[in-house]
């Protein structure tokens, strides 16, 4: 009897570990401002200047799945080699995770992988050696980013950007809730790449290879505007009130005192999901107390209304 208790329990643990294990997709839709991305494709950047995209191709590395009221997860020597002309639909592993809350990752390869010799990888490795080539050699190593055009009247004017550099590997970090469906959990994000040329003059037909000024400046807008939760995630969420509210604790792990200044009354208070899917609803006093001990951990947004039905304030909070 002993045995098969144990055999018993052991299965049972097996089952609990089996059922909490979820695979994580990243995906990324390529896009041009509002359509979807496409080579050749006439967009413009954010100095009116027009440009076709004749060539994106860039790498992902050092991914870090935020989950379960901020633990981060490592996903260990794990590549994406992302072709503008393809959305990226990637499996990054299969975890013991419940909720995913953000992703962190780099647009290049970390060092010292980025020096290391791309010939002793299979030729379906992400690091394999490519066509066009993305790796200038042991010393430099791979190219973060390849970003090729045309720009200026009639497009007339080519412009490159080959960005590398282990000092020019930077991280970032988006917020957003991973979508769950059976045990698959999916990160969507956009990816602008008339983002990749803000504040760069393409009419004058730029080419730097390394040079660390426009390339540089790829690489810095890759960091920090080029990649967006897709439409329902916190930070798609517009900041359409005048009026200010203070939460405390925030983030917070149940009770959340709301304290509302300005020119207008509120009369109701409403906590939604990142999705807009309201989670509570109730009539607003000033110095307010909410309870969201009832309520999954996430990310969510506190609104106050007025009487006609106007939002006047919104802030987030962090539930752990």
């Amino acid at each position: 009897m002993k045995k098969i208790f144990l055999t018993l329990s052991a299965l049972s643990f097996l089952v609990v570990m089996t059922h909490a294990q979820k695979n994580v997709y990243l995906n990324i839709q390529h896009k041009l401002g509002a359509s979807n991305f496409a080579l050749n494709q006439a967009s413009q950047n954010d100095m009116s200047h027009n440009f076709k995209t004749t060539r994106l191709d860039y790498y992902m590395s050092s991914f870090k799945i935020i989950h379960d009221g901020g633990k981060i997860m490592n996903v260990p020597s794990h590549y994406i080699f992302a072709k503008g002309s393809n959305n990226v639909n990637d499996l990054l592993g299969n975890f013991n995770v419940t909720n995913v809350e953000g992703i962190k990752f780099s647009i290049g390869v970390e060092d010292p992988v980025n020096t290391a010799d791309p010939s002793l990888q299979p030729a379906s490795h992400p690091l394999s050696f490519k066509s066009p080539s993305m790796h200038w050699g042991w010393a430099t190593g791979y190219t973060f980013v390849a970003l090729e055009g045309y720009a200026g009247n009639n497009f007339g004017k080519k412009f490159e950007m080959h960005c590398f550099f282990n000092p020019n590997y930077f991280e970032q970090t988006h917020m957003l809730n991973g979508v769950t469906n059976g045990n698959d959990i999916n990160i969507n994000l956009n990816a602008d790449i008339t983002q990749a040329l803000k504040g760069i003059d393409v009419n004058a037909g730029p080419i730097y290879h390394g040079d660390n000024y426009d390339d540089l400046k790829v690489l810095q807008n890759f960091r920090d505007f080029v990649f967006k939760p897709s439409a329902g995630s916190p930070t798609d969420i517009k900041e359409m009130a005048t009026d200010k509210m203070s939460l405390y604790p925030n983030p917070t792990t149940g009770n959340v005192y709301i304290n509302h200044t300005g020119n207008n009354e509120p009369t109701q208070v409403v906590v939604t999901d990142i999705f807009g899917r309201v989670t509570t609803k109730q009539q607003f006093n000033n110095n307010q107390n909410i309870d969201l001990s009832m309520v999954a951990k996430g990310f969510y947004m506190i609104q106050l209304f007025d009487a006609e039905q106007r939002i006047i304030a919104q802030q987030k909070i962090t539930l752990q």
